[in-house]
């Protein structure tokens, strides 16, 4: 086995797990209501499908051409398991999925129980979503589990707007990646684990290929201990400059930091100098309308306001979010404390962008649960007012249905959207088993 400089893997194995032979390997299912959507990897172009409801042991077997299959005429509200052997008689792993309704159209799924990503995790997490400058759509995504490594990310891409989605590649080691268009290339803004190193990774190649990620800042690798934190929230340009929100702390810790990151628009994002931090700011219990019990703010949106201030607004509390004001003449100076505003999405991970209109738009769950997800508006991002529900499953319970960390960008007066969506027997509304895309538009 040789070295490699890559950041992408297509797809990633853990070293101990690569030999010579390359099995044929699923790399994305979409589940439906009696049929799922199958991709898989894997040499030639003849392979064998073989299913069964799950711990009944009764295959089933197809031939299959090529690298894609529809497998219908499945039960509703059943599980599955599959597999795929190629024509030198390699198996994949076994897969898991469930049939059932479904919300939007799925990117991804992965299946609560299903062990493929068990080094990272085995929940789909971070959604980010970029619509390149020919049209096309990419969707990232990472595995997650509570107290697991977290450290692969998985790239799709569409190119009819959102309609189909294949896969493109594994990014590994990349976590909470945000993904943005600079300089005519693609960028990935992550970090190699929960809580690790602050990484930063270009593609030439609209995705296919990644270059060894740079190291902006480095964490603790370690969830009881303070280090990197932030999640794909927006690339601002503003002041000659790209910001984005990141913190430094920890929920074992209980209190996190928070800075804006920012580069000159001119240079180079691989060169990690070239990258500047805000002194990080500890949360204050003396802040007007500060609550004692909350440790920071965390998944900051970085914004720029009517009159150009440059600002983070921090995801705070039930209906509350909290700004921070930076000097976009001296990006490494500390951010001041600005206010803490009433805001209805501020107790999960919200996304607020600008509109071509001036007006902005957030993005995210009202109080309490997370089943249902809302569009917001402002003029001066102090005073929101709802536009409208653009899901609402409010006949769930809370604890097993989710429609959350919200990605979007605009294309005129459309929105397109990602979401981090906890659905059809989830393992709760947390963890998630599906990434699904979504529009709408900025009406009523």
């Amino acid at each position: 086995m040789k070295g490699y400089d890559n950041w992408n893997h297509r797809p990633y194995y853990p070293a101990d797990q690569l030999s010579g032979s390359v099995n044929p390997y699923i790399c994305r299912l979409a589940p439906g209501k009696d049929h799922c959507e199958i991709e898989w990897l894997g040499d030639g172009e003849s392979f064998q499908l073989q299913y069964s409801e799950r711990g009944k042991n009764s295959w089933n077997a197809i031939a299959v051409e090529g690298h894609e299959y529809l497998l219908e005429g499945l039960e509703e509200n059943t599980e599955y398991e599959l597999l795929l052997t190629d024509s030198n008689h390699r198996n994949s792993n076994i897969r898991l999925l469930r049939t059932g309704s479904k919300v939007g159209i799925i990117v991804n799924y992965l299946h609560p129980e299903d062990k493929q990503y068990g080094f990272s995790g085995q929940y789909l997490c971070s959604p980010s979503l970029l619509l390149l400058p020919d049209g096309t759509l990419l969707a990232s995504m990472d595995v997650f589990a509570s107290n697991a490594p977290q450290n692969l990310t998985l790239l799709f891409r569409s190119d009819d707007d959102g309609l189909h989605w294949h896969y493109v590649t594994d990014i590994f080691p990349c976590f909470w990646g945000k993904m943005f268009w600079h300089q005519n290339k693609l960028f990935m803004l992550g970090v190699s684990r929960e809580y690790g190193d602050l990484l930063i990774g270009c593609s030439s190649d609209y995705g296919i290929s990644w270059s060894a990620p740079a190291v902006i800042l480095r964490g603790s690798s370690f969830s009881q201990e303070n280090g990197n934190h932030r999640a794909p929230t927006v690339i601002l340009k503003s002041h000659g400059r790209l910001w984005t929100g990141t913190e430094y702390g920890s929920w074992s810790k209980k209190t996190f930091a928070a800075s804006l990151l920012s580069i000159d628009e001119q240079a180079d994002p691989m060169v990690s100098s070239n990258w500047t931090l805000t002194d990080f700011v500890k949360p204050c219990q003396d802040w007007p309308d500060s609550e004692a019990e909350v440790s920071g703010g965390i998944e900051g949106n970085a914004v720029e306001l009517p009159d150009g201030t440059v600002v983070d607004i921090l995801r705070y509390s039930d209906n509350k979010a909290l700004i921070l004001k930076a000097e976009p003449n001296s990006p490494e100076e500390a951010m001041s404390f600005n206010k803490i505003i009433h805001f209805p999405v501020g107790h999960t991970k919200f996304e607020i962008v600008r509109h071509c209109s001036g007006v902005y738009y957030a993005l995210g769950n009202p109080s309490p649960g997370r089943n249902i997800l809302a569009l917001y508006s402002s003029d001066d991002c102090i005073t929101w007012t709802k536009v409208k529900q653009l899901i609402n499953h409010s006949e769930c319970s809370i604890k097993e249905a989710g429609f959350q960390y919200p990605v979007f960008c605009f294309r005129k007066n459309e929105i397109l959207l990602l979401s981090r969506t906890a659905w059809n027997h989830a393992h709760n509304f947390h963890d998630s088993n599906f990434i699904t895309f979504h529009k709408t538009d900025i009406t009523q």
